[in-house]
C-alpha cells in the first residue's frame, strides 16, 4: 500500500492539484491561495512543489494532495486515495486476506454497506412489489421516467416495518443500524437516497404519500457519515455539469432535482433537510462562484431564499435568481412544460437587481425624502454585503441615480451600516494564528543542520518532548545520528537525512517533517536558525516550566490527602529534576 502511495504522489503534482480548486499566486518558490477551510480575505494558504505539500498559517491545517482531497471532498483516507489512484491511472491492489484480517474493518464502510443495501431494497419494493405501485403511478404522474427513478435510485418504503428484519438477515447488527441513521424507520414513504461525493449512500430523505401523515418529510438523523450541514443532494452527480456551466443551480427539495436533471438542467443541487449552510457555499465555490437560486415562490420559501441570497453575496458569490412566475417551484414548471424551466435558468437576474425592484416596488414616483431614506435602509445592508469594491461601486451608482443624489451620499451612508456578524464569523475574527514552538523549531533546525544532533542529544531526552509525532521523530533523529556518525564514506548532510527519513518513516511523520521545515522558513529569521543555542535553551527552560507544573500539582494533591511519604518523595524528585 505505501508503494501505491508514494506512486500516486510522483504522478499528481500538489501545485496542479489544488490549482483545481483554488486560485494560487506565486510567491518565491512557492504558491499561495486563500485558505478554503477557514474565513479569511488575505491568502495563508502556501503550497510548495519541492516538498509537494500545503499548509495554511491562519488555521495550521495541512499536509500532502491525499490530506487535501480529503479535507476538501469530505472523504476517508481509503474513498481520497481512489478518487487520486483514478486520476493518475495507478490501479490499488487488493489487500490479502491476511492483510485484511490484522486490519481492524473500516466502521464507514460498513454503514456505507447497510444503507446501500437498504437503498436496493426501496428501490426494488417500488418497481417491483405490489406495495410500490401507489408510489410509482405518483412519480409517473409527476413525468418521472424509469431511467430517472433508476438512476437516482428512488424506492418505496412500505407500511410494514420488514426492513429490519431483512437487514439484520444480512449479517447487519443494531449497532450498526443505529450507526447508520436506521433506514428501517422508513415506511409509507417515498425514499430518495443522499449519496456523498464518492457515491456512498449516507442517508435518506422519505416524502409521505398521504397528506394526513407527518412529518411530510422525515431525514435520516445527523451520523459519522451524515452531516446535513455539509451535504448537498446531488452533488456526486451535478459536480461535471456544474464546471460545464460554470454555475450551481440550488433548489430546495429532490423532486425539484430530479425534474430538473431529467428536463436537462444537471449542474443542480439541493440541500438535505436543513437551510443552506456557509459550509455548504464553501463547498459550491470550489466548483464554481456563480449561484443560481431556484426557491419556491411562497412566504416561507422567500423568507430562507433572502437569507441565503445574502449569505451567498457576502461568500464573493456572484449570485442570481430564477423568476418563476406563476408557478409554485421549479418542479411545477417543469410539470408544464421543460423548456419554460430551461428558458427561465438561463435567463436569472441578478439578486442585487431583485431586491432594487423589490425596495423600488411600494415607490412608483414622486420619491418623498421619507422614501428615499426607507428604500436606503432596504438596500444598503445588502451592498455593504458585497465583498467586491467594483461591483459594490456599481451599484452605488444605480442606487443614487434611483434616489436622484449623489453617489458621495450613498458612499458616506454605507460606511454607517454595520453588518452584524453570526457567532462563527466572530469566532474567526478573534482566532489568533499560531506560532512554532520551540521544540517544532529546534527539530527544523536539526533537520537542516544534521550535524547538531549530537548536542542536543546531551541536552534533552526523546521524553521531553510532550507531543507524540515530535516524540518520535526527535527520537528518529538520535537513532539515525548514533548509527551513522561513525561512518567515513559520507558527510551527515540534510540530503543524506531526508533520503533515510523518507525510507523509515511513516506518511503521517514526513508531512509533519515537511510541515515543519515549511513553517520555519516562512515565519523564522536566519539569524535564529544560526543562533540554534538560544533555541535549545528555550526548549529546556520549557521542560522545567512543565516540570514544575507537574509537581506542583501532584505535591498539592498529596498535601489534601496527607500523604507525607509520597509528598516527601516528590519533592525529592522534583529537586532532582531541577538541578539536572
Amino acid at each position: 500500500m505505501n508503494d501505491q502511495v508514494e506512486e500516486i504522489k510522483k504522478r499528481i503534482d500538489v501545485v496542479d492539484l489544488i490549482s483545481n480548486y483554488l486560485t494560487l499566486k506565486k510567491a518565491g518558490v512557492n504558491y499561495r491561495a486563500v485558505c478554503p477551510f477557514h474565513n479569511e480575505k488575505t491568502p495563508s494558504l502556501m503550497i510548495s512543489p519541492e516538498k509537494q505539500i500545503w499548509h495554511c498559517f491562519g488555521c495550521s491545517e495541512g499536509g500532502d494532495i491525499i490530506t487535501f482531497i480529503m479535507k476538501m471532498e469530505n472523504l476517508e483516507f481509503p474513498e481520497a486515495l481512489k478518487m487520486l489512484a483514478d486520476r493518475a491511472g495507478v490501479i490499488l491492489k487488493r489487500r490479502t486476506q491476511d492483510e485484511i484480517s490484522q486490519v481492524q474493518p473500516d466502521k464507514k464502510s460498513r454503514l456505507f454497506t447497510v444503507n446501500a443495501f437498504a437503498a436496493k431494497v426501496f428501490n426494488k419494493i417500488l418497481i417491483t412489489h405490489p406495495a410500490g405501485k401507489i408510489a410509482l403511478e405518483y412519480l409517473k404522474k409527476r413525468k418521472l421516467t424509469d431511467l430517472t427513478i433508476k438512476e437516482f435510485m428512488i424506492g418505496y418504503g412500505p407500511s410494514s416495518r420488514a426492513m429490519m428484519q431483512l437487514l439484520k438477515k444480512h449479517g447487519f447488527s443494531d449497532q450498526e443500524l443505529q450507526g447508520a441513521g436506521n433506514p428501517d424507520k422508513f415506511y409509507k414513504r417515498i425514499i430518495f437516497p443522499i449519496r456523498d461525493v464518492m457515491g456512498n449512500t449516507i442517508a435518506f430523505t422519505g416524502r409521505v404519500l398521504d397528506s394526513n401523515q407527518e412529518p411530510k418529510y422525515l431525514n435520516t438523523p445527523e451520523t459519522v457519515i451524515f452531516h446535513k450541514s455539509r451535504v448537498l443532494y446531488n452533488l456526486e452527480k451535478a459536480r461535471g455539469a456544474i464546471r460545464t456551466e460554470k454555475a450551481t443551480v440550488v433548489v430546495e427539495g429532490q423532486m425539484d432535482v430530479i425534474a430538473s436533471w431529467q428536463s436537462g438542467v444537471k449542474n443542480v443541487v439541493a440541500t438535505s433537510g436543513t437551510a443552506l449552510t456557509p459550509d455548504h457555499l464553501q463547498i459550491l465555490y470550489r466548483y464554481s462562484p456563480n449561484i443560481i437560486f431556484a426557491f419556491d415562490s411562497d412566504t416561507a420559501g422567500l423568507t430562507s431564499a433572502k437569507k441565503a441570497y445574502e449569505m451567498a453575496i457576502s461568500e464573493s458569490f456572484n449570485v442570481k435568481m430564477v423568476t418563476l412566475g406563476e408557478f409554485k417551484d421549479p418542479g411545477e414548471m417543469i410539470a408544464e412544460d421543460p423548456k419554460l424551466w430551461l428558458e427561465a435558468v438561463k435567463n436569472a437576474r441578478s439578486i442585487i437587481d431583485w431586491y432594487f425592484e423589490l425596495a423600488l416596488k411600494n415607490h412608483p414616483s414622486g420619491l418623498e425624502a421619507t422614501d428615499k431614506k426607507e428604500i436606503a435602509k432596504e438596500v444598503l445592508p445588502i451592498l455593504k454585503k458585497i465583498p467586491d469594491t467594483i461591483e459594490q461601486a456599481h451599484y452605488v451608482g444605480l442606487l443614487a441615480k434611483k434616489l436622484a443624489v449623489s453617489e458621495q451620499i450613498i458612499f458616506d451612508a454605507l460606511t454607517k451600516v454595520t453588518p452584524e456578524k453570526s457567532k462563527k464569523q466572530k469566532e474567526i475574527t478573534q482566532e489568533k494564528k499560531p506560532k512554532i514552538s520551540a521544540q517544532e523549531l529546534l527539530l527544523s533546525i536539526l533537520f537542516k543542520n544534521p550535524v547538531k544532533i549530537k548536542e542536543a542529544g546531551k541536552a534533552l531526552q526523546a521524553e521531553d518532548f510532550q507531543d507524540t509525532d515530535l516524540k518520535m521523530i526527535y527520537n528518529y533523529l538520535l537513532e539515525w545520528y548514533n548509527k551513522n556518525n561513525q561512518r567515513t564514506d559520507i558527510q551527515l548532510t540534510e540530503k543524506e537525512l531526508k533520503e533515510s527519513l523518507r525510507k523509515d518513516l511513516n506518511r503521517q511523520l514526513q508531512i509533519k517533517i515537511d510541515e515543519l521545515i515549511l513553517i520555519t522558513n516562512e515565519q523564522v529569521d536566519d539569524d535564529l536558525m544560526e543562533d540554534w543555542q538560544v533555541v535549545l535553551e528555550k526548549v529546556q527552560s520549557d521542560k522545567k516550566e512543565a516540570l514544575k507544573d507537574y509537581y506542583s500539582q501532584e505535591i498539592k494533591k498529596a498535601e489534601i490527602s496527607n500523604d507525607l511519604e509520597r509528598l516527601k518523595k516528590l519533592i525529592k524528585e522534583f529537586q532532582d529534576a531541577i538541578s539536572k
